[in-house]
């Protein structure tokens, strides 16, 4: 207790119970924050990954840099109430030059941090300054144990490269005496490399990674995924490939009109529960627009701009209210999903499978450190 009020937690703790109970209570107006934020730096990637939009060009979102000012408007805002950031979405986190600066402000908002990046571009000292951040957690997306491998989905990377990369970060984590950032190695799973899990742990560790994280991958709903990238290895997969459709449910002949469709496409069915974004979750993309989660493509779903006016109007503005109201009818099994809303949670097929996990560190040791 005495470390909490030491480390001025309190508030956070506050909030963080506070916007839990209105969770579970159900409550569509919100007093609480939230205490999660995704935030995109950049929407600029050198990568051409087949299943992004970013990676495909295909121009749903505006180009966009989010700058150091507009960044402390963020934290002056959520950051008292903020106990994680997530650095990353639609773009490369470390093409943004003022990447290093942004997470030391985080950090002295007692906030745990974490990097999700290709690591194919770390410029000439970068790795001193990623350490000396004092980031918390760093995911490597590297998919592949060979270029040949790699290459399939992050088209355009060089394997060679991020294996360099990855060992000038551990050899100034050495040098600078740091424990952080915790460096994980995170293998999505597809048809093509599933022969390299076995060995996916060892080689990370071989290089310097603390853990290993091996990841069924989140497929689009289009032609030739079925045959092409769905894993063989059925642990390894989300969905269940006897149901995988060729098209998203809001193409489906049911879906025209306002019919509700019951969507059965993943692996393992799971009881309906709330999906906690609208409450405890926030993505903000580097223009300022609001999402209702990370995986919100298009802009033309997003519930506003943070730097437009009131957060708290926003917060509990008409389309998170509607938000919350759609999740929890449809966790109580009132509702299903509405492939051809126009509101971005309505449409979901994946309402309940939304998990944040709190940081240990922060639980146990102060926030980040």
């Amino acid at each position: 207790m005495r470390r909490l009020a030491a480390e001025g937690l309190w508030g956070k703790l506050f909030n963080y119970l506070l916007i839990e109970a209105e969770l579970r209570l159900g409550r569509r107006r919100v007093w609480g924050k939230p205490y999660w934020l995704t935030v995109d730096p950049t929407s600029a990637c050198q990568l051409r990954c087949p299943f992004c939009p970013t990676g495909m060009g295909r121009s749903v979102r505006p180009k966009a840099s989010l700058s150091l000012e507009r960044f402390r408007h963020v934290m002056g805002e959520l950051g008292p109430a903020l106990i994680h950031i997530d650095f990353m979405n639609w773009g490369e986190p470390l093409l943004h030059k003022d990447l290093w600066e942004m997470i030391a402000l985080a950090k002295r908002h007692r906030i745990d941090t974490m990097v999700s990046t290709n690591l194919n571009a770390l410029a000439e000292g970068a790795e001193d300054r990623l350490v000396s951040s004092g980031l918390d957690r760093l995911v490597l997306s590297i998919d592949g144990l060979t270029q040949q491998t790699y290459e399939k989905y992050r088209v355009g990377g060089d394997y060679a490269k991020t294996v360099d990369n990855l060992r000038r970060i551990v050899e100034a984590r050495r040098r600078l005496g740091r424990r952080n950032p915790w460096i994980v190695w995170q293998f999505l799973v597809f048809k093509h490399n599933e022969h390299e899990i076995d060995s996916v742990r060892e080689t990370a560790l071989r290089l310097g990674a603390d853990e290993a994280g091996i990841t069924p991958a989140n497929m689009p709903f289009k032609p030739g995924i079925r045959e092409n990238w769905l894993p063989t290895r059925r642990e390894y997969s989300l969905y269940d490939p006897e149901t995988f459709p060729d098209s998203p449910p809001w193409h489906w002949e049911q879906a025209q009109g306002q019919s509700e469709v019951d969507v059965q496409v993943f692996a393992r069915k799971e009881a309906r529960s709330p999906c906690p974004w609208p409450w405890t979750g926030i993505t903000v993309n580097p223009d300022g627009a609001v999402s209702p989660c990370c995986s919100v493509e298009e802009s033309e779903y997003d519930f506003g701009d943070l730097f437009a006016g009131s957060f708290r109007e926003l917060w509990n503005g008409p389309l998170y209210l509607r938000a919350r109201d759609h999740i929890l009818r449809y966790a109580a099994h009132q509702t299903d999903t509405i492939p051809n809303s126009k509101h971005a949670c309505e449409r979901c097929v994946s309402i309940g499978r939304a998990r944040f996990q709190l940081p240990h560190t922060w639980l146990g040791n102060g926030a980040g450190t």
